[in-house]
């Protein structure tokens, strides 16, 4: 019973977030409409799925800190995985910046797969970020105990 309630919990707040979230886009989507300025909304569409991402992984992340104690982290894992999805994740905000005028070279995909491919790309790298961490120990939690 513990296990399903810890869960549920988590799975409200997350509901909730992203709930949030999507009014704050509206407002930020708002906003940018009568600016003319697509730098947040860009910005936003690319920062708020890394947020989701970690926002799944806590979970588990916080039931391995609670029973371990040093920790190291996998870099292994992070540059593979981690920093081409944060490549994909900034290359859909930086043409936007001010400063980004020939900075970077922007991959194709990103001009046809819409806001799908940066959805999952922040997704991607919000959870890699919290799972290459590793903790020493390899007890159970006890909330999840039965």
């Amino acid at each position: 019973m513990k296990q399903f309630l810890y869960y549920f919990m988590w799975t409200l707040v997350i509901g909730l977030i992203l709930y949030l979230g999507m009014y704050l886009q509206s407002q930020v989507a708002e906003k940018s409409q009568m600016t003319f300025n697509l730098f947040p909304i860009q910005l936003y569409i690319a920062l708020f799925p890394v947020v989701i991402g970690a926002l799944l992984r806590t979970p588990k992340f916080i039931l391995q800190r609670i029973n371990s104690g040093d920790w190291t982290y996998n870099w292994i894992k992070f540059a593979a995985i981690g920093l081409p999805s944060l490549y994909i994740v900034l290359m859909t905000f930086v043409p936007f910046a001010p400063i980004a005028e020939g900075l970077l070279p922007i991959p194709n995909i990103l001009f046809f797969g819409g806001t799908t491919v940066p959805t999952v790309a922040g997704l991607v790298f919000g959870y890699t970020v919290l799972a290459s961490v590793k903790f020493s120990g390899d007890a159970k939690s006890e909330i999840l105990e039965t």
